[in-house]
């Protein structure tokens, strides 16, 4: 069937161009600890659920600046491309590390999946991912 070939080929091709790597871990939330001074949670994961090749990208040009209250703060939700193959155990919630990247101030980063993306004729699967600082 034509449409399983095309959709082959742009798996092939989507891959192609994920040069970065991660490690996607889901938070473990009877391990997460309180520092009872400062109140800092530091969160502790469980094993990863996914290995290998990634690619992260902007979501839309300019970020957001929504406000509550008297709150206000900065939210740029990105997209992250994984393989189809191999990448099935990956929900909302989990954490991503980059522990590689073409530039490498993206090592380290962090984000938190938010949402996926499936489809019919996936070439790959597309997170919406937020990035989590501080």
């Amino acid at each position: 069937m034509r449409v399983l070939r095309l959709t082959g080929a742009g798996r092939r091709a989507a891959e192609a161009i994920m040069l970065d790597a991660c490690r996607i871990r889901p938070v473990d939330q009877d391990e997460v600890t309180t520092d009872p001074v400062t109140g800092d949670v530091t969160p502790a994961y469980g094993d990863a659920v996914y290995t290998g090749k990634c690619k992260i990208q902007n979501q839309r040009p300019f970020p957001s600046t929504p406000d509550a209250g008297e709150h206000q703060w900065t939210r740029s939700p990105m997209w992250l491309h994984l393989p189809v193959v191999g990448s099935g155990q990956v929900k909302n919630g989990h954490v991503v590390e980059i522990t590689s990247s073409v530039n490498p101030d993206n090592v380290g980063r962090l984000f938190r999946v938010e949402a996926g993306d499936p489809k019919t004729f996936q070439t790959a699967l597309r997170f919406l991912v937020e990035e989590i600082v501080g």
